[in-house]
């Protein structure tokens, strides 16, 4: 890794600072005796800490994962996840062939089988993300959800700043109060709670969605010819509305004449 500038000493000392800063986060939520808004910031700390921790230490996983070592215990924990997935007909293995296992490894109930196997074999706890210490905090306090997503007092999801985001974590906001307590009729707003719209995949001011004419020295609109041939079209479009309006009021008065 080294040779190959993946990994250096800067690295190795950022790696270890993250550590001891994880660390220290975790015993001062563990010890208590702060303020619970100051022991709120050093949880969502640490979350912070974790993902950056791994960002750090990602491509040098996938490093391990491609060494000797690692190509032969993956093939060792797929040969025995063969050997335990019987069928329940004649206790056969589901998966007879390597190939067979290989075109099917992806399928939700084999990652779900792996991942029990896993955890009976390296000792893996299947609630890590909810055992960790900062999660215990947050949700002991009601600052997360059931799937550890950050809310408000109020039960919304919010970002690390306290924005107001829905499930796809885009920011979101509500006309009334009422609205607001319902969770209901949102509208996307940006980092700064202006309303955007999305406008040919992409997001804009709402207020610059549709834009002005521009103004001659006399402030009074110009019209360029795109604006022209669209006002045009527009009134073109009126006009057989118009038509079609008064058509069907005629058929309608006929009917009820006939009646």
């Amino acid at each position: 890794m080294r040779s190959q500038k993946l990994w250096d000493d800067e690295k190795q000392q950022k790696y270890e600072k993250l550590i001891r800063e994880i660390s220290d986060g975790e015993d001062t939520l563990k010890a208590g005796g702060i303020r619970l808004s100051k022991a709120k910031e050093v949880a969502i700390s640490i979350k912070g800490k974790r993902e950056e921790f791994k960002r750090l230490i990602s491509e040098r996983n996938s490093l391990d994962a491609n060494s000797a070592e690692g190509l032969a215990d993956n093939a060792r924990f797929a040969a025995l996840i063969r050997m335990c997935i019987l069928k329940p007909e004649n206790n056969l293995p589901y998966f007879p062939e390597e190939k067979d296992y290989d075109a099917q490894s992806s399928q939700p109930w084999v990652i779900e089988a792996a991942e029990k196997l896993a955890n009976m074999l390296y000792g893996l706890d299947p609630n890590y993300e909810k055992n960790l210490e900062e999660n215990k905090f947050l949700k002991e306090f009601e600052f997360v959800d059931e799937e550890l997503n950050l809310i408000n007092k109020d039960g919304h999801r919010i970002d690390i700043d306290g924005r107001l985001i829905n499930d796809e974590g885009r920011y979101v906001a509500y006309k009334n109060d009422e609205d607001y307590k319902n969770k209901i009729n949102y509208y996307y707003v940006n980092r700064d709670g202006q309303e955007v719209v999305l406008i040919e995949d992409e997001w804009v001011k709402a207020d610059a969605a549709e834009r002005r004419p521009f103004l001659d020295d006399e402030d009074k609109p110009i019209l360029s010819e795109l604006d022209s041939q669209e006002n045009s079209q527009a009134g073109e479009n009126n006009d057989d509305d118009n038509k079609e309006k008064k058509k069907k009021t005629r058929i309608s008065k006929k009917t009820e004449n006939t009646i």
